[in-house]
């Protein structure tokens, strides 16, 4: 198993912070929209403004995780390249774990997301059919 140490180097990937950023971005709106504000017409008008821009967000998260995938599978075949070769298993494993992790980290993210957005669709529309 890996130490802490030597799992930090996944933290150097860009698209990594990007998952992150976006993660923590839609989740504090959906946390807020769902949980922290009180229900009433200018909740139900901030919902409907948000409602298909946090659905985008969210599907995003699996799509910067390919992005991730790609980069580092692209840097894994540069280091083969570049080394010819020589220490190849160390180059890959490298590479791969960066590429699964990115991966991961987008599919697990959009996860809670998705429920959240789920029970703020399913409140909005119980919200508008009890004002009718």
């Amino acid at each position: 198993m890996l130490t802490i140490n030597e799992q930090l180097f996944l933290f150097n990937n860009l698209v990594i912070w990007a998952i992150l950023a976006v993660a923590i971005f839609s989740y504090g709106v959906l946390l807020d929209l769902c949980f922290l504000q009180k229900k009433n017409e200018q909740w139900y008008k901030k919902t409907l403004y948000w409602h298909s821009s946090v659905k985008t967000i969210l599907a995003s998260l699996p799509l910067l995780g390919l992005l991730g995938t790609i980069s580092g599978l692209l840097v894994t075949f540069s280091r083969m390249s570049i080394d010819n070769g020589f220490d190849l298993q160390e180059v890959i494993s490298g590479g791969i774990a960066d590429a699964m992790f990115t991966t991961q980290l987008g599919l697990i993210l959009v996860i809670p997301g998705l429920l959240m957005f789920s029970f703020l669709h399913a409140k909005k529309n119980r919200w508008a059919a009890l004002k009718l």
